[in-house]
């Protein structure tokens, strides 16, 4: 059997989702549980990686057991074996031919930015900028990001690991809640850091360290040295990750 688990987590005390020597991951933590509950070894596979310190609610991960339980109960023996900042939502069990990470036909990223005072309570769930920005400026780099465009000017992966970088950004909203700004994107795929740096550029514009005209320099360079700009991982959220309906 197949099983779907969408889980929740704060990522600050974590090397991220993937599985690294010598550090702890959030994948681990979920695989060293199945592995109790199962006593061999169990190999779950996650929608993708979030980097350290970047948060999910709504990763998904998916996993092949010869346990016949109901979702309720896979649910509560997770649950029981996770720490405080690791949260299982839902399980389902899904066909064979569901894959977590090949299946996705889209994610979607929140980034939180407070403008307004430091928060010591949020130091790690936000980013502490601290400084008004102009979100009208914002907003209208946000349309020259949207689209079907070559994203290889904001991600980290080299050409040689992904030749094409080209990529679908479906929707870029900036909201302002309370003090904080919320930037919602959601696409087909997102490359390394490409949520962080595309944020990162956009606040630039928005501090009037760059113009649109740089934005779009930028991006038509198709260069890894166009721009450093990055937004700190304490400040992301993988919300959601969808499937066909069918799946």
């Amino acid at each position: 059997m197949r099983v779907q688990v969408i889980v929740s987590y704060n990522g600050t005390n974590y090397a991220g989702w993937q599985i690294q020597p010598a550090v702890l991951s959030v994948q681990q933590i979920l695989q060293d549980a199945l592995v109790t509950m199962h006593r061999h070894p169990i190999l779950i596979v996650g929608s993708g990686r979030t980097d350290a310190g970047v948060h999910a609610l709504g990763q998904s991960f998916h996993f092949d057991t010869d346990m016949n339980l109901s979702t309720d109960v896979w649910e509560r023996a997770l649950n029981s074996q996770l720490p405080d900042d690791i949260v299982v939502r839902k399980v389902k069990e899904v066909p064979q031919a569901f894959h977590a990470r090949f299946s996705a036909i889209s994610k979607r990223y929140d980034y939180l930015v407070n403008v307004g005072e430091y928060d010591p309570l949020h130091y790690n769930l936000e980013y502490q900028l601290n400084r008004n920005l102009d979100l009208d400026a914002m907003r209208q780099g946000a349309q020259i990001l949207i689209g079907t465009h070559d994203f290889s000017s904001f991600c980290a992966n080299t050409f040689e690991e992904i030749p094409n970088q080209i990529r679908t950004v479906s929707h870029l909203e900036i909201l302002e809640e309370n003090g904080c700004i919320r930037f919602t994107l959601e696409g087909s795929g997102f490359l390394r850091y490409m949520v962080r740096m595309l944020v990162g550029n956009l606040i630039d514009v928005g501090l009037h360290r760059k113009s649109l005209e740089d934005l779009q320099v930028i991006m038509d360079k198709h260069d890894k040295t166009a721009t450093s700009s990055i937004a700190p991982a304490c400040g992301l959220y993988l919300v959601r990750v969808d499937y066909p309906e069918a799946l």
